[in-house]
């Protein structure tokens, strides 16, 4: 499961360009996985506001620390479906869900959340249904860095 991911930074803003980088919500949306949008436009708003002019890098640095860390995360959810771990799922769904939220990915968020109660519960015992729930969030989050990448160049 585990991706190469590696994120396009768009270029830097010029010294004289009093502007932040703008971010497309036009074609971020979920196909196959419920319609619903891959990225929610109003945290980025939030973001874009917490950074101001003062640290216009700041949604590029959390872009990037997202693919990077659930990258690993995503492929420890996926060594433990192999290895038949649910402790290790759950604490892997509960990080991803969090993250997955700062960047504004509200339904892989919901699909972590799910996933985590799912494997901390005693329906746990039960393999196939967390690797159907591991499944679906892993779509998802395919989906997730395909618009933070596009979003980002």
């Amino acid at each position: 499961m585990g991706l190469g991911l590696r994120l396009l930074r768009p270029p830097p803003l010029a010294m004289d360009q009093p502007s932040l980088p703008t971010y497309s919500f036009d074609a971020v949306h979920s196909g196959d996985l419920g319609g619903g949008p891959v990225l929610d436009e109003a945290t980025f708003g939030t973001l874009q506001e917490l950074a101001g002019e003062d640290d216009p890098d700041l949604i590029e640095d959390l872009i990037h620390l997202f693919l990077e860390d659930s990258a690993e995360r995503m492929a420890a959810m996926g060594g433990a479906i192999d290895s038949g771990s649910p402790e290790t799922i759950g604490a892997a769904a509960h990080a991803l869900k969090s993250s997955g939220a700062n960047i504004g990915a509200l339904e892989f968020s919901s699909a972590c959340a799910t996933l985590e109660h799912t494997a901390r519960s005693a329906e746990a015992a039960d393999m196939a249904a967390l690797e159907g729930l591991v499944i679906r969030a892993s779509k998802l989050y395919e989906e997730v860095c395909q618009a933070l990448r596009s979003n980002a160049s």
